[in-house]
Protein backbone atom coordinates (compact mmCIF):
# COMPACT_ATOMS: atom_id res chain seq x y z
CA UNK A 1 0.00 0.00 0.00
CA UNK A 2 3.19 2.58 0.00
CA UNK A 3 4.21 4.04 -3.54
CA UNK A 4 7.11 3.72 -4.83
CA UNK A 5 9.70 6.74 -5.50
CA UNK A 6 9.40 9.51 -6.83
CA UNK A 7 6.77 10.57 -4.71
CA UNK A 8 4.20 13.02 -5.65
CA UNK A 9 0.50 14.22 -4.51
CA UNK A 10 -0.89 11.59 -7.22
CA UNK A 11 0.34 8.62 -5.51
CA UNK A 12 -0.97 9.82 -2.18
CA UNK A 13 -4.41 10.30 -3.56
CA UNK A 14 -4.49 6.94 -4.94
CA UNK A 15 -3.66 5.27 -1.67
CA UNK A 16 -6.02 7.10 -0.12
CA UNK A 17 -9.15 5.99 -3.01
CA UNK A 18 -8.37 2.66 -1.88
CA UNK A 19 -7.86 2.89 1.81
CA UNK A 20 -10.22 0.65 4.17
CA UNK A 21 -10.15 2.54 6.89
CA UNK A 22 -10.99 5.66 5.00
CA UNK A 23 -14.64 6.19 6.55
CA UNK A 24 -13.21 6.50 9.81
CA UNK A 25 -12.11 9.94 9.10
CA UNK A 26 -15.31 11.38 9.62
CA UNK A 27 -16.12 10.58 12.74
CA UNK A 28 -13.57 13.09 13.78
CA UNK A 29 -13.64 16.92 14.60
CA UNK A 30 -10.39 18.77 13.19
CA UNK A 31 -9.21 22.12 14.14
CA UNK A 32 -10.80 25.25 12.69
CA UNK A 33 -7.73 26.85 11.54
CA UNK A 34 -7.26 24.06 9.38
CA UNK A 35 -3.96 22.89 10.79
CA UNK A 36 -2.51 19.36 10.06
CA UNK A 37 -2.08 17.95 13.66
CA UNK A 38 0.40 15.21 13.39
CA UNK A 39 0.96 14.80 17.09
CA UNK A 40 -1.15 11.75 17.89
CA UNK A 41 1.74 10.20 19.53
CA UNK A 42 1.12 13.12 22.37
CA UNK A 43 -2.99 13.89 22.24
CA UNK A 44 -5.43 11.83 19.77
CA UNK A 45 -8.09 14.07 17.75
CA UNK A 46 -10.79 14.72 18.99
CA UNK A 47 -14.09 12.66 17.92
CA UNK A 48 -16.80 14.58 16.70
CA UNK A 49 -19.82 13.33 18.79
CA UNK A 50 -17.67 13.60 22.39
CA UNK A 51 -19.17 17.17 22.82
CA UNK A 52 -22.45 15.95 22.71
CA UNK A 53 -22.00 13.30 24.65
CA UNK A 54 -20.45 15.24 27.69
CA UNK A 55 -23.31 17.66 27.46
CA UNK A 56 -25.73 15.08 27.44
CA UNK A 57 -23.73 13.52 30.91
CA UNK A 58 -23.92 17.45 32.67
CA UNK A 59 -27.76 18.00 31.47
CA UNK A 60 -29.63 15.07 31.33
CA UNK A 61 -27.52 13.13 34.15
CA UNK A 62 -25.85 15.50 36.28
CA UNK A 63 -28.14 18.13 36.55
CA UNK A 64 -31.36 16.34 35.89
CA UNK A 65 -30.80 13.20 38.11
CA UNK A 66 -28.23 13.77 40.48
CA UNK A 67 -27.30 10.73 42.12
CA UNK A 68 -29.86 8.70 40.10
CA UNK A 69 -27.34 8.33 37.61
CA UNK A 70 -24.94 5.79 39.25
CA UNK A 71 -28.01 3.48 39.01
CA UNK A 72 -30.02 4.56 35.23
CA UNK A 73 -26.29 4.61 33.74
CA UNK A 74 -23.39 2.46 33.23
CA UNK A 75 -20.96 4.87 34.81
CA UNK A 76 -19.56 2.05 37.22
CA UNK A 77 -19.36 -0.01 34.67
CA UNK A 78 -17.33 2.18 32.20
CA UNK A 79 -13.77 0.78 33.55
CA UNK A 80 -14.66 -2.65 32.30
CA UNK A 81 -16.69 -1.85 28.95
CA UNK A 82 -14.01 0.51 28.07
CA UNK A 83 -11.60 -2.04 28.85
CA UNK A 84 -13.21 -4.29 26.43
CA UNK A 85 -13.65 -2.12 23.38
CA UNK A 86 -10.18 -1.49 22.94
CA UNK A 87 -9.03 -5.09 24.14
CA UNK A 88 -8.23 -6.88 20.73
CA UNK A 89 -6.22 -3.69 19.83
CA UNK A 90 -3.80 -4.92 22.05
CA UNK A 91 -4.10 -8.22 21.44
CA UNK A 92 -6.17 -9.11 24.72
CA UNK A 93 -9.02 -10.82 25.62
CA UNK A 94 -11.71 -8.64 26.73
CA UNK A 95 -12.64 -9.74 30.35
CA UNK A 96 -8.01 -9.07 31.05
CA UNK A 97 -7.65 -5.39 30.86
CA UNK A 98 -9.52 -2.25 32.18
CA UNK A 99 -9.28 1.33 31.89
CA UNK A 100 -9.06 3.24 34.41
CA UNK A 101 -6.69 5.87 36.51
CA UNK A 102 -3.54 7.02 34.90
CA UNK A 103 -0.45 5.56 33.22
CA UNK A 104 1.52 6.39 36.56
CA UNK A 105 -0.94 5.07 38.93
CA UNK A 106 -0.84 2.09 36.85
CA UNK A 107 2.49 1.27 36.62
CA UNK A 108 2.61 1.50 40.26
CA UNK A 109 -0.17 -1.04 40.69
CA UNK A 110 1.25 -3.53 38.03
CA UNK A 111 5.20 -3.34 38.95
CA UNK A 112 4.33 -4.13 42.89
CA UNK A 113 1.91 -6.74 42.18
CA UNK A 114 4.88 -8.48 39.79
CA UNK A 115 7.18 -8.38 42.49
CA UNK A 116 5.09 -9.98 44.54
CA UNK A 117 4.60 -12.86 41.92
CA UNK A 118 8.18 -13.01 40.85
CA UNK A 119 9.97 -16.37 39.98
CA UNK A 120 13.99 -14.89 40.86
CA UNK A 121 15.96 -12.34 41.14
CA UNK A 122 15.56 -8.85 43.28
CA UNK A 123 16.43 -6.61 40.24
CA UNK A 124 14.33 -4.46 37.89
CA UNK A 125 15.91 -4.28 34.41
CA UNK A 126 15.35 -0.81 32.40
CA UNK A 127 16.89 1.41 29.52
CA UNK A 128 18.54 4.35 31.48
CA UNK A 129 16.50 6.46 28.97
CA UNK A 130 13.05 4.95 29.03
CA UNK A 131 9.64 7.62 29.87
CA UNK A 132 10.49 9.65 32.79
CA UNK A 133 7.27 8.71 34.61
CA UNK A 134 8.31 4.63 34.09
CA UNK A 135 11.64 5.54 35.84
CA UNK A 136 10.30 7.66 38.33
CA UNK A 137 7.72 4.71 39.67
CA UNK A 138 10.22 2.00 39.21
CA UNK A 139 12.85 4.23 41.56
CA UNK A 140 10.09 5.06 43.67
CA UNK A 141 8.54 1.46 44.79
CA UNK A 142 12.79 0.34 45.34
CA UNK A 143 12.65 3.42 47.76
CA UNK A 144 9.47 1.90 48.98
CA UNK A 145 10.81 -1.61 49.51
CA UNK A 146 14.07 -0.21 50.88
CA UNK A 147 12.40 1.72 53.76
CA UNK A 148 11.09 -1.49 54.21
CA UNK A 149 13.86 -3.17 54.87
CA UNK A 150 13.73 -5.30 51.61
CA UNK A 151 16.20 -5.91 48.77
CA UNK A 152 15.73 -4.73 45.25
CA UNK A 153 17.60 -2.31 43.00
CA UNK A 154 17.35 -1.47 39.23
CA UNK A 155 19.50 -1.88 36.34
CA UNK A 156 20.01 0.66 33.65
CA UNK A 157 20.97 -0.02 30.39
CA UNK A 158 22.98 2.49 28.17
CA UNK A 159 21.70 0.69 24.74
CA UNK A 160 19.45 -2.16 23.79
CA UNK A 161 22.52 -4.41 23.53
CA UNK A 162 22.86 -4.20 27.01
CA UNK A 163 19.31 -4.35 28.08
CA UNK A 164 19.87 -8.05 26.04
CA UNK A 165 23.38 -8.51 27.64
CA UNK A 166 22.21 -7.76 31.40
CA UNK A 167 19.05 -9.95 31.36
CA UNK A 168 19.97 -13.03 33.83
CA UNK A 169 18.56 -14.83 36.28
CA UNK A 170 18.98 -11.74 39.02
CA UNK A 171 16.29 -10.09 36.82
CA UNK A 172 12.92 -10.19 38.12
CA UNK A 173 11.04 -8.10 36.36
CA UNK A 174 12.06 -7.19 32.69
CA UNK A 175 10.37 -3.16 32.70
CA UNK A 176 10.91 -1.42 29.49
CA UNK A 177 8.60 0.91 26.85
CA UNK A 178 7.75 -0.51 23.53
CA UNK A 179 8.23 2.42 21.65
CA UNK A 180 11.04 5.19 22.58
CA UNK A 181 9.32 8.64 22.97
CA UNK A 182 12.11 9.43 21.13
CA UNK A 183 13.38 8.04 18.32
CA UNK A 184 10.56 5.37 18.25
CA UNK A 185 12.72 2.67 17.62
CA UNK A 186 10.19 -0.08 19.18
CA UNK A 187 10.82 -3.54 20.81
CA UNK A 188 9.94 -6.80 19.41
CA UNK A 189 7.24 -8.46 22.28
CA UNK A 190 7.67 -11.76 21.28
CA UNK A 191 11.32 -11.76 21.87
CA UNK A 192 11.80 -10.25 24.91
CA UNK A 193 9.24 -11.81 26.25
CA UNK A 194 10.97 -14.90 25.35
CA UNK A 195 14.36 -13.71 26.66
CA UNK A 196 12.74 -13.05 29.69
CA UNK A 197 10.79 -16.02 30.75
CA UNK A 198 14.14 -18.29 29.63
CA UNK A 199 15.49 -16.58 33.14
CA UNK A 200 12.52 -16.67 34.87
CA UNK A 201 11.60 -12.68 34.34
CA UNK A 202 8.28 -11.32 34.37
CA UNK A 203 7.80 -8.50 31.47
CA UNK A 204 6.14 -5.58 32.04
CA UNK A 205 5.19 -3.42 28.87
CA UNK A 206 4.12 -0.06 28.51
CA UNK A 207 2.49 0.82 25.09
CA UNK A 208 1.55 4.07 25.59
CA UNK A 209 3.29 4.89 21.98
CA UNK A 210 2.09 2.22 20.13
CA UNK A 211 -1.66 1.41 20.87
CA UNK A 212 -3.58 2.02 18.19
CA UNK A 213 -0.93 2.32 15.62
CA UNK A 214 0.96 -0.93 15.93
CA UNK A 215 -0.68 -4.52 15.56
CA UNK A 216 -0.17 -5.88 19.48
CA UNK A 217 -0.58 -9.06 19.94
CA UNK A 218 -0.11 -9.47 24.08
CA UNK A 219 -1.37 -12.83 24.56
CA UNK A 220 -0.01 -14.12 21.36
CA UNK A 221 3.50 -12.83 22.28
CA UNK A 222 3.30 -13.92 25.50
CA UNK A 223 3.40 -11.09 27.56
CA UNK A 224 2.65 -10.68 31.18
CA UNK A 225 1.59 -7.60 32.35
CA UNK A 226 0.98 -4.09 30.31
CA UNK A 227 -0.10 -0.52 30.74
CA UNK A 228 -0.48 2.54 28.57
CA UNK A 229 -1.66 5.66 27.73
CA UNK A 230 -5.36 6.42 26.56
CA UNK A 231 -4.89 10.26 24.90
CA UNK A 232 -2.68 9.29 22.23
CA UNK A 233 -3.24 7.21 19.37
CA UNK A 234 -6.62 5.86 21.12
CA UNK A 235 -7.64 9.50 21.49
CA UNK A 236 -9.60 8.78 24.97
CA UNK A 237 -9.27 13.20 25.43
CA UNK A 238 -6.75 15.92 27.00
CA UNK A 239 -5.73 13.68 30.28
CA UNK A 240 -8.38 10.76 29.70
CA UNK A 241 -7.84 7.54 31.86
CA UNK A 242 -5.09 5.00 30.68
CA UNK A 243 -5.46 0.85 30.70
CA UNK A 244 -3.85 -1.68 32.23
CA UNK A 245 -3.84 -5.52 30.95
CA UNK A 246 -2.65 -8.70 32.94
CA UNK A 247 -2.23 -11.92 31.60
CA UNK A 248 -4.70 -13.82 33.01
CA UNK A 249 -1.88 -16.33 34.06
CA UNK A 250 -1.29 -14.40 36.62
CA UNK A 251 -4.80 -13.09 38.06
CA UNK A 252 -5.94 -13.40 41.22
CA UNK A 253 -2.52 -14.55 42.72
CA UNK A 254 -2.14 -11.97 45.41
CA UNK A 255 -3.56 -8.99 46.12
CA UNK A 256 -3.67 -5.77 44.17
CA UNK A 257 -1.71 -3.16 45.92
CA UNK A 258 -3.93 -0.73 45.77
CA UNK A 259 -7.15 -2.40 47.36
CA UNK A 260 -10.38 -0.30 46.62
CA UNK A 261 -13.81 -0.44 46.66
CA UNK A 262 -14.52 -0.66 42.53
CA UNK A 263 -11.46 -3.28 43.01
CA UNK A 264 -13.80 -5.47 45.63
CA UNK A 265 -15.56 -9.34 44.33
CA UNK A 266 -19.08 -7.73 45.15
CA UNK A 267 -18.24 -3.75 45.67
CA UNK A 268 -22.39 -2.92 45.31
CA UNK A 269 -22.59 -4.96 48.91
CA UNK A 270 -20.41 -2.39 50.75
CA UNK A 271 -18.55 -5.15 53.00
CA UNK A 272 -16.08 -3.82 55.31
CA UNK A 273 -13.39 -6.73 54.53
CA UNK A 274 -11.82 -6.56 51.06
CA UNK A 275 -12.76 -9.65 49.07
CA UNK A 276 -10.43 -8.81 45.61
CA UNK A 277 -12.48 -9.59 42.44
CA UNK A 278 -10.66 -12.71 40.78
CA UNK A 279 -9.62 -10.81 37.16
CA UNK A 280 -7.88 -7.77 36.72
CA UNK A 281 -10.85 -5.97 37.56
CA UNK A 282 -9.50 -6.29 41.15
CA UNK A 283 -6.61 -3.70 40.30
CA UNK A 284 -10.07 -1.26 39.86
CA UNK A 285 -9.67 1.45 42.85
CA UNK A 286 -12.15 4.21 43.65
CA UNK A 287 -14.54 6.19 42.09
CA UNK A 288 -14.63 5.74 37.90
CA UNK A 289 -13.89 8.82 36.25
CA UNK A 290 -16.83 10.00 34.92
CA UNK A 291 -16.76 12.86 32.59
CA UNK A 292 -13.53 11.30 31.28
CA UNK A 293 -14.85 8.14 31.05
CA UNK A 294 -17.66 9.35 28.57
CA UNK A 295 -15.37 10.86 26.48
CA UNK A 296 -12.97 8.32 25.91
CA UNK A 297 -16.32 6.27 25.29
CA UNK A 298 -16.84 7.88 22.40
CA UNK A 299 -13.20 6.67 20.94
CA UNK A 300 -13.84 3.39 22.65
CA UNK A 301 -16.87 2.90 19.91
CA UNK A 302 -14.93 3.66 16.98
CA UNK A 303 -12.34 1.32 18.05
CA UNK A 304 -14.72 -1.64 18.71
CA UNK A 305 -15.17 -1.47 15.10
CA UNK A 306 -11.68 -2.00 13.72
CA UNK A 307 -8.94 -4.50 12.72
CA UNK A 308 -5.91 -4.12 14.66
CA UNK A 309 -4.49 -5.53 11.42
CA UNK A 310 -5.43 -3.11 9.09
CA UNK A 311 -5.26 -0.12 11.37
CA UNK A 312 -1.07 -1.25 11.67
CA UNK A 313 -1.22 -1.73 7.72
CA UNK A 314 -2.31 1.88 6.85
CA UNK A 315 -0.11 3.03 9.81
CA UNK A 316 2.81 1.54 8.20
CA UNK A 317 1.80 2.58 4.62
CA UNK A 318 1.60 6.50 6.24
CA UNK A 319 5.13 6.26 7.87
CA UNK A 320 6.90 4.66 5.16
CA UNK A 321 5.45 7.14 2.76
CA UNK A 322 6.22 10.30 5.25
CA UNK A 323 9.87 8.38 5.42
CA UNK A 324 9.91 8.91 1.92
CA UNK A 325 9.00 12.10 0.62
CA UNK A 326 11.04 13.75 3.58
CA UNK A 327 13.88 12.14 2.19
CA UNK A 328 13.26 13.23 -1.15
CA UNK A 329 11.69 16.89 -0.30
CA UNK A 330 14.06 17.72 2.44
CA UNK A 331 17.31 15.68 2.33
CA UNK A 332 18.98 18.72 1.14
CA UNK A 333 17.63 21.18 3.63
CA UNK A 334 19.10 19.25 6.83
CA UNK A 335 16.64 16.60 7.43
CA UNK A 336 18.07 13.49 8.77
CA UNK A 337 15.59 10.97 9.88
CA UNK A 338 16.27 9.31 13.17
CA UNK A 339 13.43 6.58 13.44
CA UNK A 340 14.31 3.25 12.18
CA UNK A 341 13.91 2.63 8.40
CA UNK A 342 12.57 -0.74 8.77
CA UNK A 343 9.09 -0.62 9.78
CA UNK A 344 9.37 -3.97 12.28
CA UNK A 345 11.87 -1.77 14.14
CA UNK A 346 9.78 1.57 14.05
CA UNK A 347 7.02 2.34 16.59
CA UNK A 348 4.19 5.05 16.46
CA UNK A 349 5.67 8.37 15.14
CA UNK A 350 8.57 9.08 13.13
CA UNK A 351 11.72 11.49 14.33
CA UNK A 352 13.66 13.79 12.31
CA UNK A 353 16.20 15.79 12.95
CA UNK A 354 17.26 19.68 12.15
CA UNK A 355 19.83 21.53 13.46
CA UNK A 356 17.03 24.26 14.72
CA UNK A 357 14.74 21.56 15.46
CA UNK A 358 12.88 23.20 17.95
CA UNK A 359 12.31 26.96 16.12
CA UNK A 360 11.15 24.97 13.63
CA UNK A 361 8.39 22.72 15.45
CA UNK A 362 7.17 26.46 16.38
CA UNK A 363 7.07 27.90 12.87
CA UNK A 364 5.76 24.99 11.66
CA UNK A 365 2.54 26.08 13.62
CA UNK A 366 2.10 29.46 12.46
CA UNK A 367 2.59 27.89 8.66
CA UNK A 368 -0.16 24.88 9.23
CA UNK A 369 1.34 22.01 11.02
CA UNK A 370 1.78 20.42 14.56
CA UNK A 371 4.19 18.49 15.47
CA UNK A 372 6.21 17.92 18.62
CA UNK A 373 9.92 18.53 19.63
CA UNK A 374 12.09 16.85 21.70
CA UNK A 375 15.53 17.87 22.75
CA UNK A 376 18.33 18.34 21.82
CA UNK A 377 17.43 18.36 17.84
CA UNK A 378 14.45 16.05 17.08
CA UNK A 379 10.98 16.72 15.97
CA UNK A 380 8.55 14.05 16.05
CA UNK A 381 5.22 13.39 13.85
CA UNK A 382 2.61 11.20 15.29
CA UNK A 383 0.22 9.76 12.53
CA UNK A 384 -3.38 8.15 13.28
CA UNK A 385 -4.97 5.38 10.96
CA UNK A 386 -8.21 6.07 11.94
CA UNK A 387 -8.05 10.41 10.69
CA UNK A 388 -4.99 10.82 8.70
CA UNK A 389 -4.33 10.01 5.08
CA UNK A 390 -1.47 10.22 2.62
CA UNK A 391 -2.68 13.46 0.94
CA UNK A 392 -2.00 14.92 5.11
CA UNK A 393 1.28 13.88 4.33
CA UNK A 394 2.10 14.77 1.20
CA UNK A 395 0.83 18.35 2.42
CA UNK A 396 2.85 18.68 5.87
CA UNK A 397 6.23 17.70 4.12
CA UNK A 398 5.66 20.83 1.72
CA UNK A 399 5.13 23.16 4.82
CA UNK A 400 8.33 21.44 6.20
CA UNK A 401 9.94 22.01 3.12
CA UNK A 402 8.62 25.43 2.77
CA UNK A 403 9.79 26.04 6.30
CA UNK A 404 13.33 24.99 5.95
CA UNK A 405 13.53 26.50 2.35
CA UNK A 406 12.79 30.19 3.15
CA UNK A 407 14.35 29.70 6.50
CA UNK A 408 11.26 31.20 8.12
CA UNK A 409 11.98 29.25 11.58
CA UNK A 410 15.31 32.05 11.86
CA UNK A 411 12.90 34.72 12.68
CA UNK A 412 13.02 35.77 16.41
CA UNK A 413 9.84 34.41 17.79
CA UNK A 414 10.57 31.38 17.15
CA UNK A 415 13.20 31.17 19.94
CA UNK A 416 10.91 30.81 22.98
CA UNK A 417 10.43 26.66 22.09
CA UNK A 418 7.50 24.81 23.63
CA UNK A 419 7.79 21.44 24.45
Amino acid sequence: MTPEAPYSLENCLELDRVDPLAGFRNKFAFAASGNIHFDANSMGAMTKDAPDRVHRLLTKNWRDKSRRSWSTEDWLEKPRKLGASISHMIGANSQDVVVCDNTTINLFKIISYAWKLRGSGNAILTEAHNFPTDMHVAQGFLKFLEDLGVAGHIIKAETREQVVDKLDRNVALLYLTQTDYRSSERWDLSEMNRRAHAVDALTIWDLSHSAGALNIDLMGTGSDFAVGCGYKYLCGGPGGPAYLFINPEHQGKSWPTIAGWMGHAHWDKFSSDFEPAANVAGHLTGTPQVVANEIFSAAADIWSKVQRADVADKHQSLTETLIGILEQECSPLGVGINSPKLYQKRGGHVSFSHAGAGQVCEALVDHGLISSFRFPNSIRLGLSPLYHNHEDVWKAVQIIKDVLFQEAWQHPKYENVSM
